[in-house]
């Protein structure tokens, strides 16, 4: 009997032409805005997908940018009733199989469960609250009638150029590493002589200066700093790098409490720290930051901004492969 009245319920909102479009334009707008904010935190995804341990980071960050890019064009064809029929049903699929990767995630996957990025790290929603948003947005999609559709000229034309649209701009404002060493100089000049001169000053100068290490330039209180040691820190466990080969460089300015801090907040495991004075850091850096150094006994080999860090380059030039 509810189930019964359910049903007519349902149905007469079906029937009722503005009721199925404002539901129809509502859920295109939650696609948008989960497209926006996912893309405003595109770092935070990035590594999201990575911790999956399904490819490595370069397959993980395109990956997140195409997923954005059909997450944009989907909800931009529900709010401009286009290929309603051909929206409609993907819509579908989009939800059911993210409900059904939610219900199985705690099972297959060692991730986070207390954000599952639905909307990146903007509006927070766990595990339970993002299957929940699903089933909300399934039900919704019950009220939708296609019937209301109509099929306009050039329509095919819109489509192709909306979809050409959010992939060439998600592919490209913030591009993955591999295209963004492409795109942009990745590689960032650091005054060596400087750096030299600073570290032979530093207690930290026989440890650093031995073997092939990853030397980063870090700012407790830098976001970017906190994102560069997450990625690098993922990595390192990934492809089982030992974290003595990880060192940081922060300047005199901070204290050991603050970088305890950095580490608790980043969660990464960089058990070695050095500190240089201020005027050094800044004048090896030209204050830019993070910079992150490959050292070989001691000799920088290359030095690169957070953007430039590639996972290959990184594992190949710390295992000596």
């Amino acid at each position: 009997m509810k189930n019964s009245k359910l049903g007519n319920y349902l149905e007469l909102l079906r029937n009722n032409s503005a009721i199925s479009n404002i539901i129809r334009v509502c859920i295109g707008v939650v696609f948008v805005l989960s497209a926006v904010l996912k893309y405003a935190s595109i770092e935070a995804f990035d590594l999201y997908i990575y911790e999956h341990n399904l490819f490595n980071f370069a397959i993980s960050s395109t990956l997140t940018r195409l997923l954005i890019a059909a997450e944009f064009s989907l909800g931009i064809f529900l709010i401009a009733n286009l290929f309603i029929r051909f929206s409609y049903t993907i819509t579908y699929v989009f939800l059911i199989a993210f409900t059904i990767y939610l219900l199985m995630q705690p099972y297959l996957f060692d991730v986070q469960i207390n954000n599952c990025f639905c909307f990146g790290d903007k509006i927070i929603l766990n595990h339970k609250q993002s299957i929940t948003k699903n089933i909300i947005l399934i039900i919704l999609m019950l009220c939708i009638n296609i019937k209301y559709y109509k099929k306009r000229k050039c329509e095919l034309l819109f489509f192709i150029l909306i979809v050409l649209f959010s992939l060439s701009s998600f592919m490209a404002i913030n591009a993955p590493d591999y295209l963004y060493k492409k795109i942009y100089h990745s590689e960032i000049r650091i005054n060596k002589l400087r750096y030299y001169n600073a570290l032979k000053k530093s207690e930290s100068y026989d440890f650093y200066s031995e073997g092939r290490k990853l030397i980063c330039f870090f700012s407790h209180h830098c976001t970017y700093c906190k994102r560069a040691s997450q990625k690098i820190e993922k990595i390192r466990i990934k492809n089982g790098i030992p974290s003595e080969q990880i060192v940081c460089v922060f300047w005199d300015a901070t204290d050991s409490s603050d970088v305890n801090e950095f580490f608790k907040i980043t969660k990464v495991d960089f058990s070695r720290y050095t500190f240089f004075p201020i005027d050094d850091f800044l004048k090896i850096t030209n204050g830019q930051m993070p910079i992150i150094l490959f050292s070989n006994n001691g000799e920088i080999t290359k030095s690169f901004n957070y953007a430039g860090l590639d996972e290959s380059e990184m594992v190949r030039f710390l295992k000596n492969n």
